[in-house]
């Protein structure tokens, strides 16, 4: 909240008359206000029931959120009404809205409070799953072929290509200031792929959508856990539970997006600690 705000107040000093920030809006099964005021943020408080997902769904229609997040699995005595809650992310995926579980990390992480961080996984978070079947399917040297034959086809969007599309357009205000090397927000891109064999179409699919992330790390199946305690983003999106883990365990804020074949295919308990390809 803290980096949200911090942004917001920037962009209210180069833009008095722009209504293009960053809404918030909190939703809960407790008694709310309507309205909470934190800083320059504005808080919707929404009460919701046990199908609060009907809030939240294109065919339900009060608001369409960029990205929607809630917290991991709660019993139903601990989370009353919303004791589902955990399964709201996948109900969501499907209609077109960016969702994700959020976890807390087991330590915690000194974050920036005045430039906003976020780190996207590729494959079935920003992209589709489209390469991530290839492994599935034929495995790592069959995927190593497809991605270089394809190199200069763009692969599909993810469901979290409208949240970096989102960030990228507030972005651009502040460039357009001269403001790039001072702009509040930072995006980056960290991936399982490989610089050499790999990445390529992941940077110039990016490219073909009028996109960027200030940085791309391609970890080449190394662990992003120890990367991402460096980078120190408020959030870090992945679409495989074994990434968010790694990622929580050293202090980093990980959100699981339940999007793609990799949902389908769980890991044995002795394959765990296999990176995958992306």
């Amino acid at each position: 909240l803290q980096a949200l705000e911090a942004v917001n107040t920037q962009l209210r000093e180069l833009y008095p008359d722009s209504e293009e920030l960053f809404d918030i809006v909190l939703m809960t099964n407790n008694h709310a206000q309507g309205g909470l005021s934190h800083g320059d943020l504005f808080l919707l408080c929404k009460v919701l029931g046990p199908s609060c997902w009907v809030h939240v769904c294109p065919c339900g229609v009060c608001f369409q959120p960029v990205v929607f997040c809630c917290a991991p699995q709660r019993t139903n005595h601990e989370a009353g009404s919303l004791g589902n809650c955990h399964l709201l992310p996948c109900a969501l995926t499907s209609p077109g809205i960016a969702a994700a579980t959020i976890f807390s990390p087991s330590k915690d992480l000194e974050v920036s409070e005045n430039q906003l961080r976020v780190a996207f996984d590729g494959d079935a978070v920003l992209f589709s799953d489209e390469s991530e079947q290839i492994v599935k399917a034929h495995g790592l040297d069959m995927f190593f072929e497809h991605e270089k034959a394809h190199e200069n086809k763009p692969l599909a969007q993810g469901p979290l290509k409208g949240f970096l599309e989102a960030l990228g357009k507030l972005q651009k205000k502040f460039y357009s200031k001269g403001l790039r090397m001072e702009c509040p927000i930072r995006t980056y891109l960290v991936t399982a792929r490989s610089a050499a064999s790999s990445g390529a179409r992941a940077l110039k699919t990016l490219r073909s959508w009028g996109l960027e992330t200030d940085e791309a790390l391609f970890l080449a199946g190394a662990p992003k856990g120890p990367l991402l305690k460096k980078i120190r983003p408020h959030i870090f999106f992945d679409d495989q539970m074994f990434h968010v883990e790694g990622a929580k365990e050293l202090g980093t804020v990980a959100a699981h997006v339940p999007y793609g074949i990799a949902q389908k295919h769980k890991k044995p308990a002795q394959e765990k600690q296999t990176p995958n390809s992306k």
